[in-house]
């Protein structure tokens, strides 16, 4: 079974409504862990390099780095933050958990899991990527 056939597959077993809430709940944290952390980047490169006129981040290369690094980093947290999240409804918590019952590994649990280990591989990877952007002074 080819990939967009299987992902067909598991979109039909997700039916609930409860599933679109995981959507701003997952992009909101991610957001503002991302928007946060550009402005602590931001505000270090102009200790380290000591430049008069840095907006949010500076205008070098390094700054593509620091957020690319920084997308990353956040993606698999907040992740498991919006899954978090949504299990605090209880009636989003019960339709998720009746939609899981019939497939092997959709439980919260286990996704957090595989989110988890997601998150130990990108989130290492993210951070030397914003490190080395705020390193390049040019």
């Amino acid at each position: 079974m080819g990939y967009i056939t299987e992902a067909r597959v598991r979109a039909g077993r997700r039916r609930s409504g409860w599933n679109l809430l995981l959507i701003p709940c997952y992009l909101v944290p991610w957001f503002l862990l991302v928007f946060g952390s550009l402005i602590v980047l931001g505000r270090t490169y102009a200790v380290l390099h000591v430049r008069s006129v840095v907006g949010v981040l500076p205008d070098t290369v390094g700054s593509i780095f620091m957020a690319v690094g920084v997308l990353f980093i956040w993606l698999g947290p907040s992740m498991i933050l919006a899954n978090q999240l949504v299990s605090l409804i209880r009636p989003a918590r019960r339709a998720l958990d009746l939609e899981a019952t019939n497939t092997r590994g959709t439980y919260r649990a286990s996704a957090n899991r595989g989110l988890l280990k997601l998150t130990l591989v990108v989130t290492p990877v993210g951070l030397l990527v914003a490190l080395g952007g705020l390193l390049i002074p040019w």
